[in-house]
């Protein structure tokens, strides 16, 4: 099966997948293709036969969610957005920037005179460099539907020439900084109507949802913690609210289609437990309904069969696991710099030429990847909770250990998974304290390989803690 994917930057991507993938199968040769490991912050969307913006449901077949229509056509967009500094690759960074950089243009995110200034500098230098009186362009007038007065371009240029010298990644990453702070950052529009056939836009975002009139003015917002309930029936979605009186109040909205019904179901569903709690549980990862043919085998047959199943929701992570995973990731494969300097590229680990024309010693490279895993592997062994004393205590029966002894004897549930806790077991880790503390000293003799024995390093002067090998 041949997929056709759309970037955010309309770009199309030929994907080959096998005709009985399921969605992510798709995504994650898309993903591959990219360099990205933060999967789960993305999807794939579709149009329906309505015209509705639907998200590809993972774990199902895609020919069974898109019709058997060839090629498939698909659009590749970010599913749950999150703070930068919580992106920890810059490909990563750069799909969320151009995702929400089409987001300011088609007006679903307001923003202010100040702030278009602002980013309209930062886009410049983000597409054409440097000011260049010849060559600069802004936007300021797409941004706020304002054509802009003298004084408003100069400012901008001013911005702008404060930009020079600015990286790429570095100024995409300060206009995400700019752009997460706006006030529909990250909420999924949903096109529907209220009880009484009037036209509205909900937004279903990290804090809650907005319900907008058609031009995206609020009417109403609605935290999550007032939310009983959401349930679908046809193409009408019902929410029941808690009031301040105690009663509750039945909410209704009537979309264009079921599925379109379904998608907004599922986003209040999955959103409120990627931002809002420590852990998927199972009866969201595990509902599903069966089509015609599996209801009437389930019927007949074992229930637990699998022929028929449909999965409701493909969440797997919340956005604390998608971190700690993508964290844990880049490190087991080598990435001992999580580009912690928001906007920097990743050190290239291999030798290259330096700026004074010699060659970079590859053991003092070594030597310092060494440095920065014993120190991420130190930090790693810290408590969770204090961050001060070393992990020491397993949770029992589950047998998690994150917690020093004391913080874990002011638990009564596992942090991780909430399990109760019967009793603490103290535990002994096998890495030692000296080891953990170990200083990387400018007296230090480290092991080389030895085919760089004779390799002489450089002629720069380093600090003392920079001396890693000698000749």
């Amino acid at each position: 099966m041949l997929c056709h994917i759309t970037r955010p930057d309309s770009v199309v991507m030929e994907v080959e997948v096998d005709a009985k993938a399921n969605g992510e199968d798709c995504l994650n040769k898309v993903c591959r293709k990219l360099g990205i490991i933060e999967t789960d912050y993305f999807g794939l969307q579709f149009c329906g036969s309505k015209g509705e913006c639907l998200w590809l449901n993972l774990r199902n077949r895609i020919s069974q969610q898109m019709d058997n229509q060839t090629p498939c056509r698909l659009r590749l967009r970010v599913k749950f957005f999150v703070e930068p500094h919580l992106l920890l690759q810059e490909q990563t960074r750069h799909l969320f920037f151009l995702h929400i950089k089409q987001e300011v243009h088609s007006g679903r995110l307001q923003i202010s005179p100040e702030q278009a200034e602002e980013l309209s500098a930062l886009l410049a230098q983000a597409e054409f460099g440097d000011y260049n009186q010849n060559t600069a362009e802004y936007c300021y007038s797409q941004l706020c539907g304002n054509e802009p007065n003298q004084a408003t371009i100069n400012s901008i240029i001013a911005r702008h020439r404060a930009l020079e010298g600015l990286s790429t990644a570095s100024t995409e990453y300060q206009a995400l900084q700019l752009l997460s702070s706006l006030e529909h950052y990250g909420v999924e529009w949903h096109r529907a109507r209220d009880g009484e056939g009037q036209k509205l836009a909900i937004g279903v975002g990290p804090e809650g949802i907005s319900i907008c009139k058609q031009d995206f003015s609020l009417v109403n917002r609605i935290a999550y913690p007032i939310i009983q309930i959401a349930t679908q029936s046809g193409k009408n979605v019902y929410l029941t609210i808690t009031k301040e009186t105690t009663n509750s109040v039945v909410l209704l909205f009537k979309l264009i289609s079921t599925r379109a019904a379904s998608g907004l179901y599922r986003a209040i569903t999955e959103t409120h437990a990627f931002y809002r709690c420590d852990t998927v549980t199972n009866a969201i990862m595990m509902q599903y309904s069966r089509d015609f043919k599996g209801h009437l085998a389930s019927l007949f047959l074992n229930e637990n069969i699998s022929l028929g199943k449909k999965y409701i929701f493909d969440i797997r992570r919340t956005s604390k696991e998608v971190y700690d995973y993508a964290r844990r990731t880049l490190y087991n494969a080598g990435y001992v710099d999580f580009l912690s300097r928001a906007g920097e590229r990743s050190p290239v680990r291999s030798p290259v030429k330096s700026s004074e024309g010699g060659a970079n010693c590859y053991s003092c490279q070594q030597s310092q990847d060494l440095q920065e895993k014993l120190q991420s592997l130190k930090e790693a062994l810290l408590c969770m909770l204090c961050c001060e004393e070393q992990i020491d205590s397993a949770f029992c029966p589950c047998g998690h250990m994150v917690c020093c002894q004391n913080c874990a004897a002011q638990l009564q549930s596992c942090p991780v998974c909430r399990s109760e806790i019967d009793h603490i077991q103290h535990v002994y880790l096998p890495a030692c304290a000296g080891l953990l503390n170990l200083a990387v000293t400018g007296s230090t003799n480290l092991a080389i390989h030895r085919g760089l024995a004779s390799h002489n390093c450089p002629s720069k002067d380093y600090s003392a803690d920079e001396k890693l090998c000698h000749t």
